[in-house]
């Protein structure tokens, strides 16, 4: 788990690590939701290596299996994580 402090402009600086391991690019979108037990960010878009590999013709997972990875991702977001 990483602390991190928003500042007087009201910025979060997230951990490089964290942005590494998700690919995240400068100016990558995010939605926010606030929920009872906190904020849920979102990237809008798929991170650059996925958007690659679909360019040059490799299909990642399938609908399905995103959904299952949304839902889950969802039910570990509810449980605080």
């Amino acid at each position: 788990m990483a602390i991190i402090r928003l500042d007087k402009q009201g910025r979060l600086i997230l951990p490089a690590e964290l942005i590494g391991s998700h690919h995240w690019r400068a100016g990558t979108e995010f939605s926010i939701e606030d929920r009872p037990d906190g904020l849920l960010l979102r990237p809008l878009r798929a991170h650059p290596k996925s958007a690659r590999a679909k360019a040059d013709g490799h299909h990642g997972s399938t609908g399905r299996d995103s959904a299952l990875a949304d839902a889950v991702r969802d039910r570990y977001a509810r449980l605080g994580h």
